[in-house]
């Protein structure tokens, strides 16, 4: 008879520093073993020793030979050719700064005029959130591009797979504009009251969007209508639009998606013609509303609080404001005024613990917020990237957007700086 797996030892407090510590350098060895491999096979594919009967390629060599699948090899001789052009990552990747999965998501939007911008986010942000940063910049940059919006739609389309345990996988790729619709309508019926009860999932809100878009087939198929129609109003889409981008004033200014998803500027005017418009009032970027003598937040200070709150604002917390509910920082029945200056977003977990008293909550200088222990100790967010830097655009960077890890707004601090950089070097 089996007895399990056996329990980790416990290490003591100097053990378990002194073997993070080991830990960290073997990274580092590592990080600079895998940048002289790459850059001394991206040396090797320029010449033609790889070259020989039924060899197609260089991955193809390198498979036979060392040991490494395609994708691998192809990444490899990507990231070698690269460095070529970007001698300061290269040098940071050699000296084992760097990562080789920070360098892949820097190679994405980096180039030689603006890199020492991109090299002092990667080194001070952890990797998770390097790549999503480079991940929705060069979304950004791409999204007025000549054809693109064609292209996504060309590209989009559903597939479905049979694991092994006999579950379904669906994958959809479909553009901005259309998975901000089907997650808006999803989401819509997962919070409703209609769905009927199933076994809880392992994932809880997963296994509700799962029960929705049954429920939503299940309804096409009961409805047997003659044709598809829209139906507008029935779901609400939240687009964050500049003014000037619709009138044509600003049309290099911010579209996006309620996620931070960006959106080119013809389908954000297109949306614009089919849908009601929802105006928030704004004050230095953050949106503001009166106060009312009502108990409960409205829906449109609700959608006023998603927007300027993004997520849960319990420090590191990364729930979609749009899953969670308003509260008031001076209770209501406190005289606790009910409008976004005393409100803000918490999940369902982080509400209830408040009400349970778990934390508190203080306002301090400039409308910031304190979260705090019953005994006044302050609760800090987790490490985000040292921004005090030196270049320009990232100086703009505000506490508030530091202490809350608001990826959208680094992303667009340093795509301006990067920005200004290539300007610099290319008047």
């Amino acid at each position: 008879m089996g007895h399990g797996p056996a329990l980790p030892r416990q290490l003591d407090q100097d053990t378990a520093l002194d073997l993070g510590r080991q830990l960290c350098e073997l990274s580092a060895h590592v990080q600079a073993a895998q940048a002289e491999l790459a850059l001394r096979l991206a040396a090797f594919d320029e010449g033609t020793g790889w070259g020989g009967a039924g060899i197609r390629s260089c991955p193809h060599w390198l498979s036979i030979q060392a040991g490494l699948d395609y994708h691998t090899s192809a990444d490899l001789l990507r990231v070698g050719h690269a460095l070529a052009e970007l001698p300061l990552i290269r040098q940071a990747f050699s000296a084992g700064q760097l990562s080789l999965d920070k360098v892949r998501a820097l190679l994405r939007v980096a180039t030689a005029a603006d890199e020492e911008v991109w090299l002092e986010l990667a080194v001070n942000a952890d990797a998770a959130q390097l790549v999503r940063i480079c991940r929705e910049v060069r979304r950004s940059m791409d999204a007025d591009a000549p054809g693109q919006a064609e292209e996504l739609v060309a590209r989009r389309g559903l597939w479905t797979r049979v694991r092994e345990d006999g579950l379904h996988r669906l994958v959809a790729l479909l553009p901005p504009e259309d998975a901000g619709l089907v997650t808006a309508a999803l989401e819509a019926v997962a919070r409703s009251q209609a769905l009927p009860p199933r076994p809880e999932a392992e994932d809880v809100w997963a296994g509700r969007r799962s029960d929705a878009l049954l429920a939503v087939c299940e309804h096409a198929l009961g409805s047997a209508p003659e044709e598809l129609v829209g139906a507008p109003g029935a779901v609400q889409m939240v687009v964050h639009v500049d003014v000037g981008v619709l009138t044509g004033d600003q049309p290099d200014g911010r579209c996006h998606l309620e996620d931070g998803t960006p959106i080119a500027a013809e389908v954000a005017r297109r949306l614009g013609c089919d849908a009601d418009i929802v105006a928030i009032a704004e004050k230095d970027g953050l949106p503001i509303d009166v106060g009312r003598k009502k108990r409960l937040f409205t829906p449109r200070q609700r959608r006023a609080l998603q927007a300027r709150d993004r997520t849960c604002r319990f420090p590191g917390c990364p729930v979609p404001a749009s899953r969670t509910r308003g509260h008031h920082i001076e209770e209501w029945w406190l005289g606790g005024r009910t409008d976004i200056a005393n409100g803000l977003s918490l999940c369902n977990g982080h509400h209830g613990r408040l009400h349970e008293g778990a934390f508190r909550v203080q306002r301090v200088a400039k409308g910031e917020l304190r979260f705090e222990t019953p005994d006044g100790v302050e609760i800090a967010p987790p490490r985000r990237p040292a921004l005090d830097t030196k270049t320009g655009g990232a100086a703009r960077l505000r506490r508030q957007h530091r202490e809350r890890g608001d990826n959208h707004y680094i992303a667009d601090v340093f795509a301006d700086a990067a920005y200004d950089a290539r300007t610099r070097a290319d008047p």
